[in-house]
């Protein structure tokens, strides 16, 4: 038997910088640290991952296996930023939208049934992290003026050969919305950031500029899943996800802190880590086990922490 996945000691918070107990959770490729006082999760990546060493020995022989090769990439070290251009390229070419499919159909039918939204035509947009460009795409069929954010000029290039759609290269952690998006054409009605949230590691400083970006009872709308111990299970084998977990509570007082208030709360359902649609593949679920059936994960928190909750968050520019 393992030792526990995680042990609990003092440290400051790098979220809500309270020094407190802090539980440090181990994981394949990261050590993520949950502060018990905001409820929060930061993540550092590992230097060296166990099974590195023997997967970059083995990769050369399996290179004709594709199932294997697809295994023993997610167990060894993955290059990102190999021709951007070129991997979105061939998915907006495809025509298939795959898991973006109808995304801006829930999205409208969500704040028309709260009364925030009666049609598109006319609306200032801005999307924020809009790859592949899909959502971006029809809003503007359905007449809105938006502008969609990516973090790399491949990507941005990418969506606006194959879309059409007008965009900006933004990174959350080293440029300024406001001087990238500018208001030259007046302050915007919406800002979404959707499923991205996460990459942010100030989201009071985000919601300052984001505020300062709408108009008076403009809307921010952002959507991600509440901190759990089932996001950084469910990602465990990926070298590039999410910097931080954030709770509805620290969503939202940085938002008040901000001047705006929230309107509207959508459930958008849940992911399981092991079984039904994106599940971790049945290859990687053994070693999975081995961390998160250890010792004593589940005796803090319960069962439900395995269950990745999606949800929307709106909030109205006071």
């Amino acid at each position: 038997m393992m030792k526990p996945p995680f042990f609990r000691k003092e440290l400051a918070c790098s979220i809500c910088h309270r020094t407190g107990t802090v539980s440090e959770i181990d994981t394949y490729k990261s050590t993520w640290h949950f502060c018990e006082s905001c409820g929060c999760y930061s993540r550092h990546q590992k230097d060296r991952y166990p099974y590195e060493g023997l997967v970059s020995a083995l990769l050369p022989l399996f290179r004709c296996v594709p199932k294997l090769n697809g295994f023993l990439s997610s167990l060894g070290r993955k290059k990102q930023g190999v021709d951007f251009y070129r991997y979105y390229s061939a998915q907006l070419a495809s025509g298939e939208r795959g898991p973006w499919a109808g995304q801006s159909d829930m999205v409208t039918s969500e704040l028309r049934s709260a009364g925030l939204l009666e049609d598109w035509s006319g609306k200032r947009v801005l999307e924020i992290s809009g790859e592949p460009g899909f959502f971006a795409q029809d809003l503007m069929h359905a007449g809105a003026n938006i502008r969609v954010s990516a973090f790399a000029d491949d990507v941005a290039r990418a969506m606006t050969d194959h879309l059409g759609v007008n965009t900006l290269t933004y990174d959350f952690n080293s440029d300024d919305i406001v001087r990238k998006a500018g208001t030259d054409g007046g302050a915007f009605d919406f800002i979404f950031v959707r499923y991205s949230i996460g990459f942010c590691l100030d989201v009071p400083g985000l919601m300052r500029s984001l505020s300062s970006l709408l108009a008076p009872g403009g809307l921010l709308y952002v959507s991600f899943s509440p901190a759990s111990r089932a996001v950084l299970l469910r990602w465990m084998f990926d070298d590039y996800t999410y910097l931080r977990q954030y709770t509805e509570a620290h969503l939202n007082e940085a938002a008040e802190a901000a001047g705006m208030f929230s309107c509207a709360r959508f459930d958008e359902g849940s992911f399981y880590w092991d079984h039904g649609p994106f599940s971790m593949h049945w290859s990687l679920r053994p070693f999975a086990r081995r961390y998160f059936e250890a010792g004593t994960f589940f005796k803090v928190g319960g069962e439900q922490e395995a269950v990745q909750w999606r949800v929307a968050l709106v909030y109205r520019k006071g």
